[in-house]
């Protein structure tokens, strides 16, 4: 399973978590999270968590990622893990690591994917595992 966006908050929902409802209200910053078009380009960073798929998938600390959402992560629901927050604190990658795929990201790769390659590295990795092909 592939959470994007509204997945992310969906999936942290039904494991019982909570949700920023409104992020400008509940969980003022500078960094920008619905920004204007166009959506292929990046809007911040986010720090990929050590040990995590994210970190192995990408090798990096950082990465440039969209952003277009007003609601947000509060409580993790149970049984996700962070993988990647952005700078002002707010939760933007978890997964479950008892599952063999479910991962879920607040950013938009469906949207960058043509100009960003880390973007279709989790498209690519999501195909592998649902074909059961993937490496790992």
């Amino acid at each position: 399973m592939l959470g994007i966006c509204r997945g992310i908050q969906f999936m942290n929902v039904l494991g019982g978590g909570t949700l920023y409802q409104d992020i400008l209200k509940e969980h003022p910053s500078d960094i920008v999270h619905h920004q204007e078009p166009p959506y292929d380009v990046p809007a911040h960073e986010v720090r990929i968590l050590q040990e995590t798929p994210l970190s192995e998938l990408f090798c990096s600390e950082k990465i440039e990622v969209n952003s277009y959402h007003h609601q947000a992560i509060k409580e993790m629901g149970d049984g996700f893990l962070s993988m990647a927050i952005s700078p002002d604190g707010l939760v933007e990658a978890i997964y479950k690591p008892d599952k063999k795929f479910v991962w879920a990201v607040q950013w938009h790769p469906e949207l960058s994917f043509r100009r960003d390659e880390n973007s279709r590295r989790i498209f690519e990795r999501f195909v592998e595992s649902c074909s059961g092909s993937e490496n790992s």
